[in-house]
């Protein structure tokens, strides 16, 4: 009788032994597939990030020119302009003036972190919390970028129109060759053209700050990213 619960109790032992195992591996498994899988996701998040860095520079060095051309445009203004004052010079830096941007990124692979709930497979923290900080702060950079865009084409777009016979893509200017040039005909309300370039003057350099902290925001998740996916920094 000792022998058979011996046995049985060895047996049982075994199964249980077994279904632990069985368990172990399971759970190994699961955990190097959710690992390998967030590995994939980070990965394409970095080309994001890198897509991201391009957009963002592009669009801090836009602002720039567009507070150039604002402060020109003031400059102008105070000079008591009169019609033989109109030069290509005036023209492109109200066309600079004029300049809205958008900034495009992709959060799908952000998004699927995020849903996978497994955020925790990332080995470091701080790249976790700059993750969620750039990917918060996007929205209100767009917001303000949206307001600017819509300013342009509901306010100043429709005052210059009075005084300007092409809004056009001058290949050869050296503002940007996607940025149209404004081509004036006749003198424009000058009171209202320095409020114009005063007001996009004063979000402009609001929006180049926040490019100028965005820039180096991608760099510093870029490097983390490079790190946690241990590719050569």
């Amino acid at each position: 009788m000792k022998n058979i619960l011996a046995r049985g109790g060895i047996e049982f032992l075994a199964v249980l032994l077994g279904l632990s195992g069985s368990l172990w591996v399971d759970n190994s498994i699961k955990e190097n597939e959710h690992k390998e899988q967030n590995r994939k996701i980070l990965t394409r998040l970095y080309e994001n990030m890198v897509s991201d860095s391009t957009d963002s520079v592009w669009n801090k060095n836009a602002y720039e020119r567009a507070i150039r051309g604002s402060e020109n445009v003031i400059k102008w203004c105070d000079s008591n302009p009169n019609v033989s004052m109109i030069n290509d010079s005036i023209e492109k830096d109200i066309s600079a003036m004029m300049i809205g941007v958008i900034f495009i990124n992709n959060e799908e692979e952000y998004n699927a972190l995020k849903n996978s709930g497994r955020m925790d497979l990332i080995d470091n923290e701080e790249l976790i919390i700059k993750l969620h900080k750039y990917y918060t702060t996007l929205g209100f950079i767009k917001q303000i970028d949206a307001l600017q865009v819509d300013y342009l084409f509901d306010k100043t777009i429709p005052f210059l129109q009075d005084y300007a016979n092409a809004y056009h893509y001058d290949k050869d200017s050296k503002i940007y060759k996607t940025i149209p040039k404004i081509n004036l005909i006749k003198l424009p309300n000058i009171q209202k053209l320095r409020f114009n370039a005063s007001s996009k003057m004063y979000w402009q350099k609001y929006s180049y700050s926040m490019y100028t902290r965005l820039v180096k925001r991608v760099e510093e998740i870029r490097h983390l990213l490079r790190v946690e996916l241990e590719l050569e920094l």
